[in-house]
């Protein structure tokens, strides 16, 4: 049985003894893993390989996966460039399948519909009899424009929802806009997302997929489209972490507006960083099992992986209900 070996602690020494990878922590015992049982390593702190320990990955074909210490994909470690080569191939083949990116696009759509109605009966609500509308018909689209409609619609149900979450707290919210954010509330909601945008890129590259061959956003001009779709069914995960630290943690004061862009000033965005880590070093219950929220983002790529290599006949991503 294969695993993935996550190296989440600053200061592992790794190395390679007797077809084993051992890890050696700070004022910990020492850790030894079997090499034939690891799939791949992905590291997300500092951590030290030795010559031994990089030798014998690459012998043993496990690749190695480094991520920005806040999130996304910074490259890897592989002796074999094209060891995913025909899952790739299996996913711009799906892309040019009208079916196919249907039956992706809708498991997206649907797991993000049930989160956010999941998530504004939390906050008792209106609008989730909207979003319970548009998800009842997200199973008879026929086409990817008509599925983009519901999803709009239920969109703006939510973040109307979230508006009125926000009443209480000392921020006016009227409506999304990104492209810049004009007020606190948009600019906490873009930094979140982006924040998630780069723990799903670690999850695609992990899993050998193409950041820019979605099937849900059209592709155009080289948009990493893959990872946005991936984002769709986790939103509601930084919606929740954007209304909390907006009722509860920042005030006006931590922002600054110049022209009409609203950004955290510098030292405040500590304060988004400290909790989205927070969030992720924690644990969710998913299919049964206990996993980190971080691990479980990188788990959506591999569920769309499973699907492009026939293991499974359709995905299913996580939504809210699982939490």
């Amino acid at each position: 049985m294969s695993a993935v070996l996550y190296i989440d602690r600053h200061g592992v020494k790794v190395g390679a003894s007797q077809g084993r990878l051992t890890l050696k922590t700070p004022n910990q015992p020492e850790q030894t893993l079997p090499l034939h049982q690891l799939e791949q390593v992905i590291v997300l702190a500092h951590a030290h390989f030795s010559h031994d320990a990089i030798s014998t990955l690459l012998k043993e074909g496990v690749p190695v996966i480094f991520s920005a210490l806040r999130g996304g994909f910074r490259g890897s470690l592989s002796g074999h460039a094209g060891r995913q080569v025909m899952r790739r191939k299996r996913q711009f083949l799906a892309m040019d399948d009208p079916e196919g990116r249907l039956t992706v696009a809708r498991a997206l759509v649907q797991a993000k519909l049930r989160g956010h109605g999941r998530l504004l009966r939390q906050w008792r609500l209106p609008g989730r009899h909207e979003i319970a509308a548009g998800l009842l018909a997200s199973h008879h689209c026929r086409d990817l424009d008509t599925l983009r409609g519901y999803e709009g619609a239920a969109a703006r149900a939510f973040f109307d929802g979230l508006r009125h979450h926000l009443e209480a707290s000392p921020f006016h919210f009227e409506q999304r806009r990104q492209h810049p954010p004009p007020d606190p509330v948009n600019s906490v909601l873009s930094l979140t997302y982006t924040l998630l945008l780069n723990e799903v890129e670690v999850g695609a590259a992990a899993a050998g997929l193409d950041a820019a061959a979605g099937f849900y956003h059209a592709a155009d001009d080289g948009r990493p489209t893959l990872l946005m779709d991936l984002v769709e069914p986790l939103r509601p995960l930084a919606d929740r972490l954007s209304a909390r630290l907006l009722t509860s943690e920042l005030t006006p004061d931590d922002f600054a507006t110049e022209g009409d862009c609203c950004l955290l000033r510098d030292g405040r965005r500590g304060i988004v960083y400290q909790a989205w880590e927070q969030l992720l070093s924690g644990q969710v219950s998913w299919r049964g099992e206990k996993t980190a929220w971080r691990r479980l983002i990188h788990l959506q790529a591999r569920e769309l992986a499973h699907w492009l290599d026939g293991s499974i006949s359709a995905p299913r991503f996580w939504h809210l209900d699982d939490s």
